[in-house]
C-alpha cells in the first residue's frame, strides 16, 4: 500500500462490516452473490487521509495509479441516483469494472485505476484454491493485517503486466472480457506487490504540499530521492518511519514544486 495514516484505514471488526456500514442493499440489487458480499464485508476501505482532513473523502492509493474501491455506505450510495434503473447501467459506467459487460454474481472489483494505467483488482470468489487469508500490507505502519475468508478465489488483474493480448481466449472478446487477463492466486498477486514495494521497484511516497500520497514508478521525478531516503532510513528491515517522513515530505514537495509550474494556479 501507499502511505496511510492509521486513522484512515477504516477496518472492519472481527465479525465484518454490518449491513448498515456496508451497502449490502446496493450490492444485492447489482446481483452480487453471498460469497462476494462476504468477502467485501471483511475488507478494509482506506481513505486518503484521516477524518477531518481534506483527503478524508478520497480513496487511498494502494498500488501504482490505483485506488481502493469502497463499498461502504459512507462513500458509495448508487441507489440515491435519480434514475431508478441505475443498476441497469453498464458496469464501466458505474465505475465497477473496466468494461461494459456485466460481471457474474461471484465477481467484484476492489480497486479503480487512475488515468487508465493502474490495475483493477477483479476478484473471482469461486475460481481457484481455497484460501484462509487475504493479506494486505500497510507499509506506513509496517504491519501485516490479515482478513479471514474461507472460500476459493483468484484475481484477474486488469492491467498491462497481466493482459494476455494475443493469447487471450475467444471468450474475452465476448461475454467474459475479464479473461483478457491471466488468473492469479491471491498469494502470488499480493506477494508480487509486496516484493515490488519492499525492493522499491515501486516507491510509496507521503503526501507533501499540493501532492497527495502516492505510489511512484522509478521514472517519476520524485522517485529517485524517495528511494535514497528510504535506504538512508533503514528500509526495509530497520525502517525509522518518523525520521523518514520528516525528510521525505520536505524533499518531495521541493522536487515536485520545481517540476510543476504553479505560477498560474
Amino acid at each position: 500500500m501507499g502511505h496511510l495514516h492509521p486513522d484512515a484505514l477504516q477496518a472492519p471488526s472481527e465479525t465484518g462490516w454490518t449491513d448498515e456500514e456496508l451497502n449490502v442493499g446496493a450490492l444485492r440489487t447489482l446481483g452480487r452473490s453471498d460469497k462476494a458480499i462476504d468477502l467485501l464485508r471483511h475488507l478494509p476501505y482506506p481513505r486518503a487521509g484521516p477524518p477531518g482532513t481534506d483527503e478524508a473523502g478520497d480513496d487511498a492509493v494502494v498500488y501504482y495509479e490505483t485506488k481502493v474501491l469502497s463499498y461502504l455506505r459512507n462513500k458509495w450510495q448508487p441507489e440515491k441516483d435519480p434514475n431508478p434503473n441505475w443498476h441497469q447501467r453498464p458496469f464501466a459506467m458505474l465505475g465497477l469494472a473496466p468494461f461494459d459487460r456485466p460481471l457474474p454474481p461471484h465477481m467484484v472489483s476492489l480497486t479503480h485505476d487512475e488515468a487508465a494505467i493502474g490495475v483493477i483488482w477483479l476478484i473471482d470468489t469461486e475460481r481457484g484454491p481455497p484460501f484462509e487469508y487475504l493479506i494486505l500490507f500497510d507499509l506506513h505502519v509496517l504491519s501485516i493485517v490479515e482478513f479471514t475468508n474461507r472460500s476459493a478465489g483468484c484475481v484477474y488483474p486488469q492491467g498491462d503486466d497481466y493482459y494476455l493480448y494475443g493469447d487471450a481466449p475467444a471468450e474475452a472478446e465476448g461475454d467474459a472480457p475479464w479473461l483478457s487477463a491471466k488468473a492469479v492466486s491471491f498469494d502470488n498477486f499480493f506477494s508480487k506487490m509486496h516484493k515490488e514495494i519492499s525492493t522499491l521497484k515501486l516507491v510509496p511516497a507521503p503526501a507533501a504540499g499540493n501532492f497527495g500520497a502516492a505510489i511512484r514508478a522509478v521514472n517519476d521525478p520524485d522517485a529517485k530521492a524517495m528511494k535514497h531516503l528510504y535506504r538512508q532510513h533503514g528500509w526495509p528491515d530497520a525502517f525509522r518511519k518518523d525520521e523518514f517522513l520528516g525528510a521525505a515530505v520536505l524533499a518531495r514537495a521541493a522536487i515536485l514544486d520545481d517540476e510543476y509550474d504553479w505560477s498560474d494556479a
